[in-house]
């Protein structure tokens, strides 16, 4: 049903006036200061997400996903589409457009707290088993020298694999930033961003313990020659553990996600202190009962068990977290190149 308008032009729909107004139109009005800074649609895709706008939002603007939106977005722009009114951007502080390099996070998004975990997990993921060892049985001519002699092949690889650390950061960042370029839509770029992911820590790893094992053959933990084929699985394992900690830390705190890397730090520098403590503490006269859960466990097990869980349970679950958080385009796309 039409109405004839008074000037003589065509009749309108009955209701039109009721029709919404261009739902693309609203929403570049919204985040436009996100779309006129985008150097390409990935950016405005990966500042959406940010926003919480992804494929299913997507499609109440009419669009199969995220990124169609998103090119969208960025053709009105290029094309010079002003908005009706431009109110400002709540962006947050990871939003592209204020980029964040790497660098900037590793030198102030650690903080104090982080940095101090992070020495105490080293120090005590090295010679956890020791110490534990000699609280629970007594010295028996374990002294500091000794102590260091155990540390000496899982430190001397760990500083080693620093470099392997870098490459394997360096190549994961440059195959997010190559995916970021030429997928065509977020679930594809997840989908070839987390092997990689999980590649790059498997390669760190390979180098850490490749690096353990001839650290160990020239530098046995008890000053003797090492016995050929000998390969204690709860050393190897423990200094796998801590050193992929730290390297899922450092990786996850270079792209802003520090919160995380911290908190696993500190949860797992937690559970290195606490059987040390206990067993201290129960030398305290009516305080026996408190170094009972330690002597239990070494007693099930052995010593080295408890440093070994206290780091292996929090690399795997920041593993899991780091997955899904770097598989984001948003994170990869608030880099400089640093």
């Amino acid at each position: 049903m039409t109405t004839s308008l008074r000037d003589g032009s065509a009749p309108a729909p009955v209701g039109i006036a009721d029709a919404p107004a261009d739902p693309v139109k609203t929403l570049l009005q919204q985040h436009h200061a996100l779309c006129a800074g985008a150097v390409d649609p990935w950016e405005i895709a990966a500042g959406l997400e940010v926003r919480g706008i992804g494929d299913r939002e997507a499609a109440e603007y009419r669009h199969r996903d995220v990124f169609s939106l998103a090119e969208e977005l960025h053709a009105r722009v290029e094309h010079g589409q002003q908005p009706g009114t431009d109110a400002p951007d709540a962006e947050s502080p990871a939003a592209p457009g204020h980029p964040r390099g790497r660098c900037a996070a590793l030198r102030c998004g650690w903080g104090a707290g982080g940095t101090l975990a992070w020495l105490w997990l080293l120090a005590s993921g090295l010679t956890g088993d020791r110490t534990l060892t000699v609280l629970l049985h007594g010295a028996r001519g374990t002294g500091v020298h000794t102590l260091l002699a155990a540390a000496a092949p899982a430190g001397l690889a760990l500083a080693c694999a620093v470099v392997p650390a870098a490459c394997c950061a360096h190549w994961f960042a440059g195959h997010a930033r190559r995916a970021l370029r030429t997928s065509r839509g977020l679930k594809e770029f997840g989908a070839r961003v987390r092997p990689a992911l999980l590649t790059a820590v498997v390669l760190y790893l390979g180098a850490l313990l490749l690096f353990l094992w001839s650290a160990r053959s020239a530098l046995p933990a008890d000053g003797t020659a090492a016995p050929a084929g000998t390969a204690p699985v709860p050393a190897y394992v423990l200094v796998a553990a801590l050193g992929g900690l730290l390297f899922l830390a450092r990786l996850l705190a270079s792209y802003g996600r520090t919160r995380a890397a911290v908190h696993a730090t500190l949860a797992a520098g937690a559970a290195q202190a606490v059987p040390l403590c206990a067993l201290l503490a129960a030398r305290l006269p009516g305080c026996d009962a408190l170094g009972w859960p330690v002597r239990w466990a070494a007693g099930a097990c052995t010593p080295a068990a408890i440093p070994l869980a206290a780091c292996v349970l929090p690399a795997l679950a920041l593993l899991v977290h780091a997955v899904p958080a770097l598989s984001r385009a948003s994170v990869h796309s608030e880099e400089q190149g640093t």
